[in-house]
């Protein structure tokens, strides 16, 4: 009938896909070895026979492993249908997935090029300039902010050394540098020395002090 008057565009059969190849190969690859198995049970029936009924059974014996061999020779050629059905259907698969991953990098490939478009190693440098001079700007506002107020900021060092000065005098009613001039070590002696022995000095409250310009004590004050 369809050759006649030919088939409905709707009704078109599916293309088998490589998927669909692979099942029926399994199908009949799982065929087969049910086929050897029952093949393999007769064979080993046929081997617990006795010697004296194995002769007339030989034939037969013979003829199933002719058929079993048969059946693995087919086994083996819709093995490599399957293993190569399967290597090309995971080809075609990983095309879909290179295509993706194509599609994917040049994608990113598009926001980077966007992304970095004002986004020139110039305009960093300048950016980090500025940053740079912004953290100054505000590390020296904050020592403003947080300088002392209230307090007299005209006053330099020499003015406050000029005032304690002032405040040295009024206190001790001397010059600031006065107690420095009245602190004299002891004078040294300008007496010549008589035969290794020292000439004693009188000061002018009458004691006597030797060469180094100490009290001399009297000689009845020593006590052996």
């Amino acid at each position: 009938m369809n050759r006649l008057f030919g088939q409905a565009k709707g009704s078109t059969v599916p293309k088998p896909t490589l998927n669909d190849t692979a099942a029926t190969i399994d199908s009949r690859v799982e065929t087969l070895n049910k086929q050897i198995a029952s093949v393999d049970q007769e064979l080993q029936a046929y081997s617990r026979l006795p010697p004296a009924k194995k002769a007339g059974q030989k034939a037969r014996a013979m003829a199933l492993l002719s058929k079993k061999k048969m059946y693995e020779r087919q086994r083996m050629t819709l093995e490599g249908q399957a293993s190569n059905i399967g290597a090309t259907a995971f080809a075609v698969s990983n095309i879909e997935t290179q295509k993706q991953i194509f599609t994917g990098l040049k994608d990113a490939k598009k926001q980077l090029v966007k992304g970095y478009k004002d986004l020139k190693p110039e305009k960093v440098e300048a950016l980090m300039d500025d940053l740079d001079d912004q953290l100054l700007d505000q590390e020296e506002m904050n020592d403003m902010f947080s300088r002392p107020i209230g307090q007299d900021m005209y006053m330099t060092d020499a003015d406050l050394e000029s005032e304690l000065a002032g405040l040295a005098e009024q206190e001790f009613g001397m010059e600031s540098n006065a107690m420095f001039d009245d602190l004299h070590a002891p004078s040294v002696p300008v007496q010549p020395l008589d035969g290794g022995r020292a000439t004693a000095a009188t000061t002018k409250d009458g004691v006597m002090v030797d060469e180094f310009g100490l009290p001399k004590l009297p000689a009845s004050g020593m006590k052996n």
